[in-house]
């Protein structure tokens, strides 16, 4: 045992070497050393018997030697020591001999006289293992010495399993009575001798958040611990994070369970079949043991770390019981397990189902479908789609095999939307052939027009509608037509367009398809000019969606409430979606568009860049369709203010669905190539590309300031050139039409653009003061750098340097190169990166990893900070590796101390 293990059994280790040492002056005692299974009883005697002068016999009992008489003792004689003290011949037939009372008797006497006579020529150690599992016969031979020993230089050291009736009640019981017994009890390992343990192991660095996941792994289990700790070593060594528990954890696990004995692992093997539904009834039920067996079983399977409230305490040790067993075995519990579970949810029943082999017929097929419905609610979507995939090869009928393919697509899309494609052909068929309902035929419809495919989806629409028959069927026609509508508003031409949905159709839709209407009903009222209304139906969504009603539905809320432009709740929930462990990856990769469009607007042009960077640098843009226009915009136009052009330009570059151009994110693609025009100098394409946007949004009918400023933009790319009139018309124009304060402020910079200076100065005044309750300071920057220029032009050189200043502040905050380039600042010098006075490593984080990395600098864990923040342990983790890595630095106790003053 080493000797950082030592310190946490110190006292006990005292009190163990105190009477073995006076076991050797001649005042022989039995120490029966108790506790839990793994906690270092063998290695507290180990360490003992290595510091005794004297003669050592050691014995280790086992469970599969328990029916063999003097197992126990024929260890114990086979040891050199006692070559010179030959025992009578009846010890050489040892073990596996039944002995006659007579022979038994004069054994135990010649063990004992030998014994004795050992002990008078030098001290002895007796040392046995796991006495629990000792053989009958040889704890007689035992206790017929232990009587005995009070006066001779030996010490009996037993281990055993602390149990609530000990294995040998009346072998222990006698010890008890002797007046030179004595007990030590140990318990599992704390949670700070874990933790030294660990840092002995792993070293010093080791972050808390790994102690305490450790330590939940193995509740202080002496065994689990060393195994755990090689296989984190060993990930570690090869590139991983985090607690991963590998092949020694597995072994560590087994060979404590085998060693607790057959009732023991009896009940963990139910346990683990059961799995969350485990209880102390149930295992009682169909493990076939009494309530006595099974709550000391449990007792001891606690005390020893291996279960808690009979629950696994990693998954790897509820796998590596279940692998252990034979197939047949497994089936069997499962098979009763059905037969007694009444009143579960429907996944522990289908997951019974499995293990019972029995996947096939109707009632299988209802079970499945059920149980991945429900998982899919809950967002555990790997597990749903499974039971989704079971369902429909349990069932042979091709109406109920045609839904369950398409709410397996619905899953398969919220995790990797390109391979999910594959079955639109085969689903359409289906549909054409009467084989879908219509909420799944709507799913079918808009499913098609985000891919792209919005001609195929408006012909499967008009096809469908004469079959819906019920008010139900109709509303969900209906639902599908005004989705498509808003994905590509260019295919249906103006006289076209649908109305919203009424309540009453409204109220004839399940909750799900109910939502994602309300939602498109919100971006239709944006689209209208009636923000509020828009603002509202989007956060009601966003309030009452499930994990299942995510992605495309939450995408349609959020993108109202930017064409709302509410822009800090659109950010607020986008961050919250994606900060949910219901999101999967995809799902994320779906909300880059309005967080990055979001951050746009807020003037967080890193926030955006790495936001939209997501999907643009990790994703081919294809699985995404249609919205793949949205965070390519909006990174886009942010890597152009941060001086980043030739990635904007890489970005623009590649391969888009033809289909975007009759989209409404296809307009933001636009806008963004005529921002790259016009920070490139190509002030007549910049222009053409602006009017090309508004010409659109005026023949689609959504001319509105929150989804393009495009009057705005143009009469900006104007100011370059030689139709001046037309800029001011513009600008004129959009002045009349009701607009947020960040549009209006924009409008009006534009508008001071085209005014002398002396009428600037009001205009940009009102400007700034819009954009400091918008909290957008690269636009803030720009108007006061307009401002600055306006009393410099003024003379008012004074008032003209002080705004210098501020501007070159905020720019610096933003990382707005071309923007300080033209205020003045070089590189290296006075007013550049290092403005705000942060150094320009720590400016490149965005907003949310700061704050992050301002809590772990101070000391916090990532659990205290994502309780602080109000998001997951795993979103902490991903913000401090993205820390790390722009840093420079390997890990939290590296992060400058600038940090905790930066938030």
């Amino acid at each position: 045992m080493e000797c950082y293990e030592l310190d946490a059994r110190d006292d006990e280790l005292r009190k163990l070497e105190e009477v073995v040492d006076r076991a050797g002056n001649g005042r022989g005692v039995v120490v029966t050393i108790t506790g839990p299974i793994a906690c270092g009883k063998t290695e507290l005697l180990d360490a003992a018997a290595a510091k005794a002068d004297a003669i050592t016999l050691r014995a280790v009992c086992s469970a599969e030697e328990q029916a063999l008489p003097y197992a126990l003792i024929g260890q114990l004689i086979d040891n050199p020591a006692l070559a010179s003290h030959a025992l009578e011949p009846a010890c050489p037939t040892l073990p596996g001999e039944h002995l006659s009372p007579e022979a038994e008797n004069r054994l135990r006497s010649d063990l004992t006289r030998t014994l004795l006579a050992l002990a008078a020529e030098r001290p002895v150690l007796i040392g046995i293992d796991d006495v629990h599992h000792a053989d009958t016969a040889s704890l007689n031979c035992l206790l017929h010495l232990a009587r005995r020993v009070g006066s001779a230089r030996i010490a009996m050291v037993l281990t055993e399993l602390r149990r609530l009736t000990p294995a040998h009640s009346q072998f222990q019981a006698e010890l008890l009575s002797l007046g030179h017994h004595r007990e030590i009890a140990l318990r599992p390992l704390s949670p700070k001798h874990t933790a030294e343990l660990v840092r002995a192991g792993l070293g010093p660095d080791v972050d808390e958040d790994v102690l305490t996941g450790l330590y939940r792994a193995t509740g202080g289990n002496l065994n689990l611990t060393r195994g755990l700790i090689n296989d984190v070593r060993e990930a570690w060594e090869t590139g991983g994070t985090g607690i991963s528990a590998g092949r020694a954890y597995r072994l560590a696990y087994l060979g404590s369970l085998y060693r607790c004995g057959p009732v023991p692992l009896r009940v963990a093997r139910v346990a683990a079949v059961l799995g969350q539904s485990a209880n102390t009834t149930l295992v009682r039920w169909i493990s076939g043991l009494n309530a006595d067996a099974v709550g000391e079983a449990t007792e001891i399977l606690t005390e020893g770390g291996l279960l808690h409230d009979l629950r696994f305490p990693h998954p790897a040790a509820r796998s590596v019981v279940l692998n252990d067993m034979s197939a047949q075995e497994r089936r069997r519990l499962h098979r009763s397990a059905l037969e007694v579970l009444d009143d579960v949810p429907v996944e522990v029943v289908a997951h019974h189902q499995v293990g019972a082999g029995l996947l096939h017929g109707p009632k299988a097929a209802e079970i499945f479908a059920k149980a991945g419905q429900e998982l899919h609610v809950r967002g555990e979507l790997d597990t749903a789609s499974d039971y989704l995939q079971l369902a429909h090869q349990a069932s042979d009928d091709a109406v109920t095999r045609a839904g369950l393919r398409v709410e397996a697509v619905a899953i398969e899309r919220r995790r990797n939307p390109l391979a999910s494609s594959r079955h639109l052909d085969e689903l359409t068929v289906a549909a054409r052939a009467g084989l879908l309902f219509p909420e799944h035929t709507a799913l079918m419809i808009r499913w098609l027009g985000v891919g792209g495919r919005s001609g195929e989806a408006a012909g499967l629409l008009a096809s469908q509608r004469p079959r819906a028959v019920t008010d139900q069927d109709r509303a969900h026609m209906r639902a599908a037509e005004v989705s498509l509508a808003l994905v590509s508003p260019g295919t249906s031409g103006p006289d076209r367009r649908p109305r919203p949905l009424t309540p009453d159709e409204l109220a004839n839709l399940p909750k799900a398809a109910r939502l994602c209407a309300i939602a498109d009903n919100a971006v239709m009222s944006a689209l209208r000019g009636r923000p509020e209304l828009a603002a509202a139906e989007a956060e009601n969504v966003l309030q009452h969606a499930d994990s299942a009603a995510a992605g495309t539905t939450a995408l349609a809320a959020l993108t109202a409430l930017l064409y709302a432009e509410n822009t800090d709740t659109a950010q607020l929930w986008a961050d919250k979606l994606v900060s949910e462990t219901g999101a999967s990856n995809e799902e994320e990769a779906g909300y880059a568009g309005p967080r990055a469009e979001a951050a746009l607007r807020r003037g967080d042009l890193a926030a955006a860049v790495e936001a939209g960077s997501t999907v643009l640098d990790h994703r081919r843009l294809s699985t995404l369709g249609i919205t793949a226009a949205l965070p390519l915009s909006s990174a886009v136009a942010a890597a152009i203010r941060l001086g980043e052009t030739e990635r904007a330009e890489k970005w623009l570059a590649q391969p888009l669905p033809q289909a975007i151009q009759d989209g409404l994110f296809g307009l933001h693609l636009l806008s963004a190539r005529g921002q790259y025009s016009l920070a490139t100098g190509q002030h007549e394409s910049a222009y053409t590309a602006f009017r090309t946007c508004g010409e659109r949004m005026r023949n689609w009918g959504v001319d509105v300031p929150g989804l393009s400023l495009w009057r705005v933009d143009a009469a900006e790319a104007l100011l370059h050139g030689r139709d001046r009139d037309e800029g001011r018309r513009l600008v004129d124009e959009q002045l009349t039409r009701a607009m947020g304060p960040r549009s209006r402020a924009l409008t009006l910079r534009v508008q001071a653009a085209y005014s002398p200076p002396a009428k600037r100065v009001d205009l940009l005044d009102e400007a700034a003061d819009l954009l400091l309750s918008c909290n957008d300071q690269y636009e803030r920057a720009r108007v006061l750098a307009d401002l600055s220029e306006t009393f410099s032009a003024l003379r008012h050189h004074s008032r003209a340097r002080g705004l210098l200043r501020q501007a070159r502040h905020l720019a610096a905050q933003r990382g707005a190169i071309p923007l300080l380039r033209r205020l003045g600042a070089k590189p290296g010098g006075p007013g550049w990166l290092e403005e705000s006075g942060l150094p320009q490593r720590i400016k490149s984080l965005t907003d949310a990893e700061r704050r992050v990395a301002s809590l772990a600098a101070g000391g916090q864990t990532n659990r205290v900070i994502a309780d602080q923040l109000f998001v997951t342990a795993s979103t902490v983790e991903q913000h401090l590796t993205n820390v790390f890595r722009k840093l420079g630095v390997k890990g939290r106790q590296h992060l400058p101390a600038e940090l905790v003053k930066a938030e």
